[in-house]
């Protein structure tokens, strides 16, 4: 093969590049092929007169991942070295996964005119060819994957203990992917999950090594590195690379990461050993707020085998019969009679105590323990509710939590049904609580599984409902009976408007769906007032009982303890008015001018005392003062308008202050402005039409 007919530049050392065992491929800069060795051609079934002249797609074959490629030009043409697998396709349609090394090369100006490849190809049959690519490559990014990157390092762990050279191990967490994904979907999340590739690709060194370890996690290897300061410093470019937004489908996201670090041989003498390290390192930094650095210390390994023991322990929790359940009642704000319970589970241990469940839990859920507790809570549940009905106790409904590894168990369905017949519980006292983030991992398949349980009878409810990212059309598409508002929003439904009226609209917009609602966190009196009025089904709090064991909870059936709610319920059919002020002498007078005629009268000091009173009590017409300490008048009339806003608000103060007070007019947080002193003749009239204007028209 003659220099003119391959291309290749006259060169004493053309017969070696010619013999060499490898595939040896050279473009122009804009990829068009220029020269291929004897191997190359060997390989692919092509003769150099078809190559020459060509484009090198003509060696693809279409299932290399484009973020390979992307990763690939980034690289190069930054004037770095790339290295990776790639799918191609010889001249009779077979195809070769083949380790290319890519190399740029340039003219004495320094310009980039060509590139080399160098390919080492093995055969892939039809069968095999997607588990192969599966068993080293991220199928979306075409990276190394995990399996693959603990096989480098142990290569690389073998290498540095000839050479002496220390290298240094990235593990880097995507802070917001997962949320990214659950609420734009996997497509948008696949598309910036390849901007992310190739930017970190043009981050590091053309010898480190790049890998997706998980759906938000990477891997970069530092050759012949493991000094901190070079460590920083290529975290530094990491995290510059993800500082500009990307923007997908006209929507813009910011993208941060927290990093692990592990040097070895500092930190570990195995690969295995070195991976830990740094996670654990990224375990602290999470820890510490997320968006940060850690190096691993041996510090973090001590504090690492606390977790340790307790999964060893938790292990045998149920086999040992150290789990409890406690139960809290769920009331209904109608009758006030208890009408179910949630069972939250507690672990007794013999040596250490009771641990807290938002310790083993969050364990439970990494190992994968918690599937065996999930299933032993239910059919604990369901063994004690068929026990207080054979008792003859009040049949209440029990809810039991899913995680979303449980949920998401094949095996779910049929286990509930097993549960359900050993247990002897009717179908419909048994709902399961999902949470929003579970529904949302894949919804179609989340679709299927409910109708299922729902085919065999037990109820389905939505726990934390606001918190997570679901959507309301998702949301008709599942068979759900009951929605538990969280009691983020119930803790000051009675002071923050905003909260409140996510609170009343989910119970507006449930009601339409045919759904039941339930509010967590219930404490107070007031919050419980509120959302009785607010048209709440049931309730679950520390007002009523806090969670207890099942005998406790059995005394509760067996006494029929409940809340009245017959009083309130006959108050509101008196015409009510509120009378905020910080003087006494001045409700005084106001209470014995109005007394006359007939109204329930309450009284406040302030804003926030006046607040509580609207959510026990059913008002119609509030008049307060403008100046009082903590909350002015105008700024407490606003928040009522947006609480309360049925009823008539009118101003009654001795300052002026027009500016404030036109402006609350204007956007209807005032009906009124009385000035004082006041004519009582014309005040009792005012507050007469008041009334009148509350009152729903006839």
């Amino acid at each position: 093969m003659s220099d003119e007919k391959n291309g290749l530049p006259d060169d004493p050392y053309h017969l070696i590049v010619e013999r060499v065992p490898l595939g040896l491929v050279m473009t122009d800069a804009e990829g068009t092929i220029t020269y291929v060795n004897p191997r190359a051609c060997e390989t692919s079934g092509y003769s150099p007169e078809e190559l020459i002249g060509h484009n090198a797609r003509i060696f693809s074959a279409g299932a290399t991942p484009q973020a390979t490629y992307r990763q690939m030009w980034a690289t190069i043409s930054a004037g770095r070295i790339w290295h990776g697998h790639v799918l191609n396709r010889c001249k009779n349609g077979s195809t070769v996964t083949e380790y290319m090394q890519v190399s740029p090369l340039r003219d004495d100006a320094g310009r980039i005119t060509h590139y080399l490849a160098v390919k080492e190809e093995k055969l892939v049959r039809p069968e095999s060819r997607f588990a192969r690519r599966t068993a080293t490559l991220d199928p979306l990014t075409g990276l190394p994957s995990r399996s693959e990157l603990l096989q480098q390092l142990e290569e690389m762990v073998g290498r540095v203990y000839e050479s002496g050279a220390g290298f240094a191990l990235l593990y880097l967490h995507l802070d917001q992917f997962r949320n990214l994904y659950q609420t734009s979907g996997p497509i948008a999340a696949d598309k910036v999950m390849l901007e992310v590739v190739a930017r970190l690709s043009t981050a590091v060194r053309a010898d480190d090594l790049i890998a997706r370890c998980a759906s938000d996690e990477f891997a970069v290897v530092l050759n012949d590195s493991s000094d901190e300061a070079i460590c920083r410093q290529a975290t530094h470019r990491l995290l510059q690379a993800l500082a500009a937004p990307i923007t997908v489908d006209g929507h813009m996201t910011e993208m941060t990461c927290t990093t692990g670090v592990a040097r070895f041989p500092l930190d570990g003498e195995t690969a295995d050993e070195l991976l830990r390290a740094a996670l654990l390192a990224l375990s602290a930094a999470t820890r510490d707020g997320g968006s940060g650095l850690r190096f691993f210390t041996p510090e973090l390994a001590t504090q690492d085998n606390s977790e340790l023991d307790i999964t060893s322990l938790l292990r045998y929790a149920v086999e040992r019969g150290e789990l409890r359940l406690h139960y809290q009642p769920q009331l209904s704000l109608r009758s006030g009679q208890v009408v179910g319970v949630e069972a939250l589970v507690r672990w007794q241990h013999p040596v250490k105590g009771l641990i807290p469940p938002g310790l083993f839990i969050p364990i439970a859920e990494d190992t994968g323990l918690i599937i065996g507790i999930g299933e032993w809570v239910m059919r604990e549940a369901c063994r004690q509710v068929k026990e207080w009905q054979s008792l003859g106790l009040s049949s209440v409904h029990v809810a039991v939590n899913l995680s979303a590894r449980h949920f998401h168990s094949s095996t779910l369905p049929d286990t509930v049904a097993s549960v359900l017949a050993d247990t002897g519980l009717e179908a419909k006292y048994l709902e399961l609580e999902l949470t929003e983030s579970a529904i949302m991992q894949d919804t179609a398949k989340a679709v299927r599984v409910v109708d299922r349980l729902r085919n065999l009878g037990v109820h389905i409810s939505l726990d934390d409902f606001g918190t997570g990212y679901s959507s309301l059309a998702y949301l008709s598409r599942f068979q759900i009976d009951r929605l538990k508002i969280d009691q983020s929003f119930v803790r000051d439904i009675t002071t923050n408007p905003v909260n409140a009226s996510i609170a009343t609209a989910t119970i507006a917009m449930a009601h339409k769906l045919g759904k039941i609602v339930v509010a967590e966190g219930v404490e107070t009196q007031a919050q419980m007032e509120f959302l009785r009025r607010g048209d709440c089904d049931e309730m679950q709090g520390y007002y009523f009982s806090r969670p207890v064991p099942a005998e406790e909870l059995g005394q509760i059936l067996r006494s029929g303890k409940h809340l009245d709610l017959s009083a309130e319920a006959s108050a509101t059919q008196t015409d009510t008015i509120l009378l905020v002020d910080d003087e006494p002498n001045i409700l005084n007078a106001l209470r014995r001018l109005l007394r006359r005629e007939g109204y329930r009268i309450l009284t406040a000091s302030g804003g926030a005392e006046g607040l509580e009173l609207l959510a026990l009590h059913a008002v119609q017409v509030i008049v307060s003062d403008q100046r009082m300490p903590g909350m002015s008048g105008v700024e407490f009339l606003s928040k009522v308008k947006e609480l309360y806003p049925q009823t008539v608000r009118m101003s009654l103060s001795g300052y002026s202050e027009i500016s404030t007070v036109t402006d609350a007019i204007n956007k209807g947080a005032i009906w009124k402005y009385i000035t004082k002193p006041w004519d009582d003749e014309a005040l009792v009239k005012e507050i007469r039409d008041a009334f009148r204007l509350a009152r729903p028209a006839t």
